[in-house]
């Protein structure tokens, strides 16, 4: 193959299949140290959720679609995973309002085992309690009402607000793991939407 071109879909499949553990838990550390310097701004993403965006980048970048990010072949797997990480984080921080309220499904982080209490009872409050409590309700209400068609995220959500943890939600609903992870990062995409509309409401 020739060095610079750019690597098709099942090239890159292999490409990532082929990963040494090594390299995996290079990627994994590289994307913990991300999330870890994102703070709140992370949102409740884990270190899976920002590898596994960055994989769907560079699968993007193979479509030619004008999105994501292309992955050429003379270009080592590792650095390009993890260069797109460091974009994808740094994007996440900029577009992050540090006055937004904190929404219980963000901090529990979707593949996080939940605990007994809610985040929320230790959470620092940004505004007034009732009205931070109005906010993230009418803010949860929308992302149900915008998951209606995407029946992975619904399950997702209605495992959330059950009380389920991840496993107990794949369990639940029959999701594989990839699955279960996509409709995250739908749902993350979703609140983030949102965020940026109420910003620029007046």
């Amino acid at each position: 193959m020739p060095d610079g071109t750019a690597a098709n879909r099942d090239e890159i499949d292999r490409a990532i299949d082929a990963l040494t553990p090594g390299e995996l838990l290079k990627l994994k550390h590289f994307s913990a140290w991300r999330i870890r310097g994102l703070g709140r701004a992370s949102s409740g993403r884990t270190w899976e959720d920002l590898l596994g965006e960055a994989r769907l980048a560079m699968l993007e970048g193979a479509t030619n679609n004008g999105r994501g990010r292309l992955w050429r072949r003379n270009v080592d797997l590792v650095r390009h995973l993890t260069g797109a990480m460091r974009s994808i984080s740094s994007h996440w921080k900029r577009d992050f309002d540090e006055q937004e309220a904190d929404l219980e499904s963000e901090i529990l982080g979707a593949t996080e085992e939940r605990e007994s209490t809610s985040p929320l009872d230790n959470a620092v409050s940004h505004f007034p309690s009732q009205e931070r409590d109005v906010a993230a309700r009418q803010q949860w209400n929308l992302i149900l009402t915008r998951s209606r068609g995407d029946p992975a995220a619904s399950q997702v959500l209605k495992g959330l607000s059950g009380g389920l943890t991840a496993s107990e939600i794949m369990h639940a609903y029959g999701l594989k793991r990839w699955d279960y992870q996509q409709a995250t990062l739908r749902i993350r995409r979703r609140v983030h939407d949102i965020g940026q509309e109420r910003r620029r409401e007046p």
